[in-house]
């Protein structure tokens, strides 16, 4: 029911989107309960972190440590419906992390940025196992959204779309399902739409973010195998 819900919704958002904008941006437009904000809280943390340990970063990041005060799980309510994934974040570095059969990776590029900004379940291959398309942000300088897939088997991201090559590199996106129907039928396929959003961060953390729709940018689709990014009117 909840997931009917979920999809039921979202159809709504993208039907009355595409309705009303003929590809221009929308103003303020407010998307489903379920993807308008990342859910933030401190459950599973002492987990997660007895899964990790405190650890001091390298590189750009050299000198922060990841620790428990400024860690937070921000599993997407439809990833925690349909899957065991848990996602953590740090709101000091961005810096985020997959939790999987208790181990975790690192689930997108955060320095500069945003890091994780929200995900949805997706079988990309057709393999029965659930996958992740991920929507995140990083870049010191050049900021950029990213539109990743985290295969949940070979434990490995795949970017499908990045911002830094287009002439709007400093927008921020997020994602959702759909069905190409108000009326939901089991037999329809679920789509997968990127919006263009206003992000907004609450309470001085950068684990507990919220978002505002300001348009359609495109969907993800499949071809030859691949995940693959089709801009909004292709």
């Amino acid at each position: 029911m909840k997931r009917f819900f979920c999809l039921f919704l979202t159809a709504v958002l993208f039907i009355s989107l595409t309705a009303c904008t003929s590809n221009e941006n929308l103003d303020k437009v407010e998307v489903p309960p379920e993807y308008m904000s990342t859910p933030c809280s401190k459950d599973f943390v002492d987990d997660f972190m007895s899964v990790i340990d405190e650890v001091e970063l390298g590189g750009l990041y050299s000198g922060m440590k990841l620790d428990k005060e400024h860690c937070y799980n921000v599993t997407p309510i439809c990833v925690a419906e349909q899957t065991d994934f848990k996602i953590f974040k740090f709101s000091d570095s961005c810096v985020s992390f997959v939790l999987i059969d208790g181990a975790a990776y690192l689930i997108c590029e955060s320095f500069g940025g945003y890091g994780f900004f929200n995900a949805v379940p997706w079988d990309y291959d057709g393999d029965s196992n659930l996958d992740l398309l991920v929507a995140s942000s990083w870049g010191s300088g050049l900021h950029r959204s990213v539109i990743s897939v985290f295969n949940t088997i070979t434990k490995e991201s795949v970017i499908i779309y990045d911002t830094s090559t287009t002439d709007d590199h400093s927008v921020d996106l997020f994602v959702a399902e759909s069905t190409p129907s108000s009326s939901y039928s089991e037999d329809l396929p679920v789509s997968y739409q990127i919006y263009t959003a206003k992000i907004e961060v609450k309470n001085d953390n950068f684990s507990d973010l919220s978002y505002v729709a300001t348009g359609v940018a495109g969907s993800v689709a499949v071809e030859n195998g691949m995940p693959v990014f089709k801009p909004m009117g292709e």
